[in-house]
């Protein structure tokens, strides 16, 4: 009996309020991004210059990577250039 009213009690967390059904999770596709540790490093360093130069302002680092992407698809045409030359070099692009 004591486990039946335990039971009941518990009910109430499964549902919402309102008596409707919580929704279902969502089923989204797990992508990983794997950067050069180098590159990585750079940026830091990169970053602390910005706000080294800045002082006594500073720019967060999510900034900073923004607009470095930002940027980037401002200039798409020539990153096409340089990704193109990259793998008519042999180096071969990840596409993963």
């Amino acid at each position: 009996m004591p486990d039946d009213r335990i039971a009941k009690l518990s009910e109430r967390f499964t549902r919402h309020q309102t008596g409707r059904k919580p929704a279902p999770a969502r089923s989204r596709e797990r992508r990983s991004l794997y950067l050069d540790g180098a590159l990585l490093e750079r940026l830091d360093q990169e970053h602390r210059a910005l706000n080294h130069d800045l002082y006594p302002a500073s720019v967060n680092k999510a900034v900073f990577l923004e607009t470095l992407i930002e940027y980037g698809l401002a200039h798409i045409d020539e990153l096409r250039a340089t990704l193109s030359a990259s793998t008519d070099d042999g180096h071969a692009a990840d596409t993963s």
